[in-house]
């Protein structure tokens, strides 16, 4: 359990810090007209609102599965447990 909640932390993590780096660095397209150097338009990637719904939905469904994950483990752990103290009564 030790390893999947460190690997479930790393994963964290790494998502945060994909976060923050597409933040920072996001990526913006810039147009500039051939012969008027007044007009430069700058335009958003239409990725974008995308990768975010694909973020919310992946991190919600992944805290779901963590949590139910570790509920079955606790649920294991104290059943096993009960096994145990049944069979020290004599």
């Amino acid at each position: 359990m030790v390893n999947r909640l460190k690997l479930i932390v790393r994963i964290t993590a790494a998502v945060l810090i994909g976060i923050g780096l597409n933040i920072y660095f996001g990526v913006a397209w810039i147009e500039a007209s051939v012969g008027n150097n007044e007009h430069i338009v700058e335009k958003q990637s239409g990725i974008t609102p995308l990768i975010w719904a694909a973020i919310i939905i992946g991190g919600c469904i992944t805290l779901t599965l963590s949590y139910v994950s570790w509920r079955k483990y606790r649920a294991e752990v104290k059943a096993k447990e009960a096994r145990n103290k049944d069979k020290l009564v004599d």
